[in-house]
């Protein structure tokens, strides 16, 4: 029979991490790579798996990428520690395990902002590739906004996890900071260019995009705040690469 080994990095999660943790108790090993947690997150963590590292930030895909190696599993599932598996997804990541029509599977993503189920809009309609042979895949070295790659065909879970990805105005806040600050970064070190104008048109473009056409609107404040994130946060990368003047580095709110 296969196993399946859960994989987590974190920081600072020891509001997140117990529930989390929880939520995939039925994994047959749990591998956790904190990189420097000031709070009780390793402690926590402790009391569900021998499995806890500690390892210097290196960004998101290198982080996990570190994680994976600690794996053994003969498939991984890959969680954030903002995330909860549903009851139901336990057996159906075991007879996707079973099945050898695939290497790696989707999950629908349920995202949450400040207790609101998000609906429409940029968050909505979410599938994210977790479950995967540890043989066959691996994440990509990028930074910000790593995936999973996999040699292979992919399939599609029906259970979705719950993402609590923002939980207070001030946690959107900051989190807004710290990723236009990296994509900026990153952006200028490419050797992008953009000026003014660009960064008017695609920071009102990302507004329309999520509030009116894919109907954010029907989220009510959640959905506003959302696309006017958004926007804000499109408008700011874009006229920082403009002005070539790359923000003060910031440490990354995993959560």
């Amino acid at each position: 029979m296969s196993t399946i080994s859960v994989i987590i990095i974190c920081r600072d999660e020891a509001d997140q991490i117990e529930a989390c943790l929880r939520s995939v108790d039925w994994a047959d090993e749990i591998i956790v790579v904190d990189s420097g947690s000031t709070d009780a997150t390793r402690e926590i963590a402790a009391r569900f798996t021998p499995h806890v590292h500690e390892v210097e930030w290196k960004g998101f895909g290198p982080q996990k990428n570190h994680a994976l190696s600690l794996a053994t599993g003969d498939w991984v599932f890959s969680i954030d520690s903002d995330e909860r598996a549903e009851p139901g997804l336990e057996a159906e990541v075991r007879k996707a395990m079973a099945d050898a029509s695939f290497v790696g599977y989707e999950v629908p993503r349920d995202n949450w902002f400040c207790g609101h189920r998000v609906r429409f809009g940029d968050w909505s309609g979410d599938r994210v590739l977790r479950l995967f042979r540890r043989d066959s895949g691996r994440f990509t070295d990028d930074a910000v906004h790593e995936r999973i790659v996999v040699e292979g065909r992919t399939g599609l879970l029906r259970t979705p996890l719950q993402h609590h990805t923002i939980r207070t105005r001030e946690q959107h806040r900051e989190k807004i900071r710290y990723y236009t600050e990296l994509t900026t970064r990153i952006g200028q070190e490419q050797g992008k260019r953009s000026n003014v104008f660009k960064a008017a048109t695609h920071g009102a473009w990302a507004f329309l995009r999520g509030y009116i056409f894919k109907g954010g609107f029907l989220d009510g404040s959640a959905g506003w705040a959302i696309a006017t994130g958004q926007a804000r946060s499109v408008w700011w990368r874009y006229n920082a690469i403009a002005r070539s003047t790359p923000p003060e580095q910031s440490t990354p709110p995993l959560g």
